[in-house]
């Protein structure tokens, strides 16, 4: 009678304890799933606090590239090249190439086309969005400012001094990179001059318009990736 009064006491004592581990191992357990969600938290919020830095800073950049810069769009595109390839490495060679390209398909003005395909590829629409404003914005001061003294002072020297010499470094400057572009872009094919010679030599010599030349090309390269396309798929 004795030893089976211990051994009940034993039985008791034994799953007592073990409830008491099972307890504090949930406890554990809790504690540390909410520990492990507190550090994803904390890490989330970094890397989006990361982000919209990264994001607000490229706003800044586009925004000084584009109230510096003098000349169009071409030249923006040059100097915001240094900045989104070489210095921050944002995007690479062969992405650039791709996003000017498809800039100057879009309908609209190539470089503010150009940062928004950009911004969409490293933060989404929201820093597209946020890049387009800081592209169109110095553009919008400019005018007013402009705007607002020739209409004080209509007959300004300063003005179109400035204009004259802003025109003759502009076309410079455009030639310059012009011959940049068309030589990193043309220099492993001579077909690729080929092409170029003619479509100078139909537009300026047989006075061909632009829009045949467009609409001959869109239909050369349709027919060539319908045929590669049904190539691959056999």
């Amino acid at each position: 009678m004795a030893q089976c009064f211990k051994a009940t006491i034993k039985h008791v004592f034994i799953t007592a304890t073990q409830q008491q581990n099972e307890h504090y191992n949930n406890i554990c357990d809790k504690i540390s799933i909410q520990r492990f969600l507190l550090n994803l938290t904390k890490q989330m919020y970094k890397k989006k606090q990361k982000k919209i830095c990264e994001i607000l800073d490229l706003f800044l950049l586009v925004f000084k590239t584009t109230t510096l810069t003098i000349g169009g769009g071409l030249i923006i595109i040059s100097e915001l090249k240094k900045i989104f390839v070489k210095k921050r490495k944002i995007i690479s060679e062969d992405d650039f190439n791709k996003i000017l390209a498809t800039s100057n398909v879009i309908p609209g003005v190539t470089a503010i086309n150009f940062v928004f395909l950009v911004g969409r590829k490293f933060g989404g629409f929201p820093c597209a969005l946020l890049l387009v404003v800081a592209g169109i914005l110095p553009s919008i001061i400019a005018i007013i400012m402009v705007f607002l003294y020739l209409k004080l002072v209509p007959d300004s020297i300063h003005v179109k001094k400035f204009l004259e010499g802003a025109k003759i470094s502009s076309i410079i400057i455009m030639i310059t990179v012009v011959l940049k572009f068309s030589k990193k872009m043309l220099n492993d094919s001579i077909i690729k001059w080929t092409i170029c010679f003619f479509v100078i030599f139909a537009i300026f010599k047989l006075k061909i318009k632009i829009s045949y030349i467009l609409l001959i090309f869109f239909l050369v390269y349709t027919f060539k990736y319908i045929t590669i396309k049904k190539i691959l798929t056999k």
